[in-house]
């Protein structure tokens, strides 16, 4: 394989064609060990205790079970993988202990994966910091290093923990995490220890160079061991980035999204409960942004304390808040994480961008010719990238995530309601949520265009819950609403011809456990699909298995799939190219009785046994058309 390049907001070939990557994120269940289980919903406490000891080798799936996956993935028509990795998978040994068999191990995967045609990025996946915080990523060494008892942050109220809470565990509320004290003083630390923890040291180096540089050196050390796989086009700086407390005006609010009953702590309560007082604190019906208080819940009623002996909290210790004479908490700058230098902060261009910049630079040095693959908070549109680089040439790439966000949280697909999550304004009716797919996407493509020098643009995650509607799907083998839901983003993507890569594909996916992490279940593949479903174990296959154009050598100017027909429509100018040409994937489950092709100008041919159907244009067209019909 060839390395990819970027040419006029596109990936492309070294003779410039166009190439358009659909893929998927590999794998959801790669974000916890493999020994011991780390699926979240079975009791953690031995993989949290020991957490110095586990393994991830094994993950995305098991050597021997590798070449089958990739068959499949390639059949549906994938190109290219969005390949998660984490943090505590390659470092979870101690500060400087490195898990080379797990390494070697992801050698040999992407070894795999090139043979098999794939191109990939590697992606540090993270969620509310860590596994021991209610998510994935760091390593449990990271919290301990600032005092943090990790076995002390469930019965603390400090973290919503899947097998903590059992049955309790109320769908998605696992971002609710990114409010809570851990998650939000770590990502505090990592980006902003210099400026908001300034007495806080490790090892002689203030807590934001010891956080990001044990970061940056396990991901280094990843990256020269597969810098010489040329399907490797690049890393994701940080999946999901989060600001923690940097940029909160007032610490005595809650400022957040969810969606149903929830208890609602501000920052200041965090602060304090952290230290084992108990506070009583708002039970609100959340809906995105919108919420209503409902009642009370007193947290940390058995006033536990998270912190080992010697420590206190981070911010007590920095002035932020103290107790006033009758031992009761006091709050002394509400403001503290409002302000750089007497102006008001912007999180993004303060605190984010340097550190990508300094990812970019070591990751570059590895291998010059590697992508940056950039993202930042889901519901916000604040990516920028001035610096250009030699010859025009784009090494980063808007890597932005996109979900229908009502239907993530409900697990329900309405046609006819949406919430803009930009814009955070509601859509009714089919059209005006069709609209708003649409609007979404190409706000994430302008961005690309406007604010990143014309860098290729990657839907990096969206996707659907497969269990919604109550998993009914499983018991009546009907997909019909999985199938609309999944082709309803793939519209959008089409029409804004952008990459996109879907979250995601679980090889071990089961109805009972899904992903195997906090309840999701987005897999478009499962073991426990039934044959007359699909052969091939996909869920929504007729979504998100489609044709589209590989390789172009001219110009897209627009693609459309009318799934429920069979009809295919993609035109292209021959722009720089005397004859232009493409080859577009043909996948079997829309066409395995055959097809008709019309075309305005040029031949074609096709070659069944790799479901490709390669075009020639004539020389002399300007704009070429080719549409698809079921036979």
């Amino acid at each position: 394989m060839n390395r990819l390049y970027s040419k006029n907001g596109f990936f492309s070939d070294k003779n410039g064609g166009i190439i358009l990557l659909r893929g998927v994120n590999l794998a959801g269940s790669s974000k916890i060990p493999i020994v011991p289980d780390g699926t979240t919903y079975l009791n953690q406490t031995e993989s949290f205790q020991n957490h110095r000891t586990v393994s991830f080798v094994g993950r995305p799936f098991l050597e021997e079970e590798a070449s089958e996956h990739f068959d499949r993935l390639k059949k549906w028509g994938f190109n290219f993988l969005r390949f998660l990795i984490t943090w505590e998978a390659i470092e979870h040994g101690g500060p400087g202990i490195y898990d080379d068999e797990y390494i070697e191990y992801i050698a040999r995967m992407i070894k795999l994966a090139e043979k098999k045609g794939f191109y990939l990025f590697i992606d540090p996946h993270q969620d509310v910091w860590s596994r021991f915080t209610g998510g994935d990523g760091a390593p449990g060494w990271t919290l301990e290093t600032i005092g943090i008892d990790i076995m002390k942050l469930k019965d603390a109220e400090m973290a919503y923990i899947h097998y903590a809470q059992g049955k309790d565990y109320k769908k998605m509320i696992w971002p609710q995490n990114y409010h809570k004290y851990p998650t939000a003083t770590l990502f505090t630390l990592f980006f902003g220890g210099n400026f908001f923890s300034p007495n806080l040291k490790v090892d002689g180096v203030n807590i934001q160079e010891y956080l990001q540089s044990h970061y940056l050196k396990s991901i280094l050390r990843l990256a020269r061991k597969i810098s010489k796989f040329k399907n490797v086009v690049g890393f994701g700086s940080l999946n999901e980035p989060s600001p923690g407390f940097i940029g909160r005006k007032n610490l005595t609010d809650f400022i957040g999204i969810g969606s149903g009953v929830l208890p609602i702590s501000s920052p200041f309560q965090e602060m304090y409960a952290s230290e084992g007082v108990s506070c009583s604190i708002d039970v609100k019906f959340l809906a995105g942004s919108f919420g209503v208080t409902i009642g009370k819940h007193t947290m940390n009623p058995d006033g536990i304390s998270i912190w080992n002996k010697g420590h206190i909290c981070i911010w007590r210790r920095h002035g932020v808040w103290n107790y006033d004479p009758n031992g009761a908490p006091m709050l002394l700058k509400s403001d503290y994480f409002a302000k750089v230098n007497g102006r008001n902060i912007d999180f993004y261009s303060d605190f984010m961008k340097p550190f990508i910049k300094n990812f970019k630079t070591a990751i570059q040095k590895v291998n010059k010719q590697f992508f940056i693959f950039i993202e930042s908070d889901p519901t916000k549109l604040e990516l920028k990238w001035e610096e250009k680089e030699k010859k025009g040439y784009s090494s980063v790439v808007n890597a932005s995530h996109w979900y229908d966000g009502v239907l993530l949280f409900t697990k329900k697909y309405f046609d006819w309601f949406g919430v803009h999550g930009f814009k955070m304004k509601p859509a009714f009716g089919k059209d005006a949520v069709k609209a708003m797919y649409n609007e979404s996407i190409a706000a994430i493509k302008n961005m690309s265009v406007t604010e990143m020098n014309s860098c290729p643009t990657l839907i990096g995650e969206t996707g659907i819950p497969m269990d919604m509607e109550g998993a009914n799907a499983y018991k009546t083998l009907d997909y019909s609403k999985q199938e609309s839901a999944m082709d309803s983003i793939f519209k959008a993507i089409e029409k804004n011809l952008v990459n996109v890569t879907l979250w995601n594909y679980t090889p071990d996916n089961t109805h009972k456990l899904g992903d195997k992490w906090n309840e999701e279940d987005l897999s478009i593949y499962s073991k426990d699909t039934p044959k007359e479903v699909c052969e091939d174990g996909g869920r929504g296959t007729k979504a998100f298995s489609r044709p589209y154009p590989v390789l172009t050598e001219g110009n897209p100017v627009s693609l459309y799939f009318d799934m429920s027909k069979g009809l295919f429509k993609y035109s292209f100018r021959r722009g720089d190219y005397d004859k232009g040409s493409c080859i577009i994937f043909i996948p079997q489950i829309h066409y395995a009785a055959g097809f008709k092709v019309l075309i305005n100008a040029g031949t074609y041919t096709y070659k069944k046994d790799k479901n490709l159907l390669f075009f020639q244009g004539e020389s002399g067209v300007d704009l070429y058309g080719i549409t698809i019909l079921k036979d």
